[in-house]
């Protein structure tokens, strides 16, 4: 089965986040990328397109920028296509996970929980991290 991991989102954000991928990750996995609202086509009908050119056997992984968002809500209707994970709060750990998963075996859904979890640890208030001083360095 094929995979390919979707980024999605208002603007650039996507696009910045697809080519980090790919850079990082050495082109590990098929990623397409869709920003919304640079052009005037209705987002919608975007996500129909994309969507439309993925073949059913195709394991499908969508990240999006936002829960609410206009752009989470258009791919909301495909969460019942067999073989398809829809994940909001995209981030870079995320994607990087994803795209090294040994893409010879399908994604479970318990799995894709354990990098959603993984993922969430990776997001970190520094001002409250404190910086232990080894004094081997002087």
């Amino acid at each position: 089965m094929k995979r390919k991991i979707i980024l999605a989102s208002h603007h650039k954000l996507a696009t910045g986040l697809a080519d980090t991928l790919n850079f990082i990750s050495n082109n590990a996995a098929d990623v397409t990328d869709l920003a919304a609202y640079m052009d005037n086509v209705p987002v919608d009908q975007q996500v129909e397109k994309l969507m439309g050119t993925i073949s059913d056997d195709t394991e499908v992984i969508i990240l999006t920028d936002m829960l609410a968002g206009s752009v989470n809500q258009q791919f909301f209707k495909y969460r019942e296509r067999p073989h398809t994970h829809i994940i909001s709060g995209m981030n870079l750990p995320l994607a990087l996970a994803i795209a090294l998963e040994p893409a010879d075996k399908e994604i479970t859904s318990k799995r894709m929980e354990e990098l959603v979890e993984q993922a969430k640890e990776t997001i970190v208030y520094v001002n409250e991290m404190t910086v232990e001083a080894d004094d081997d360095d002087e």
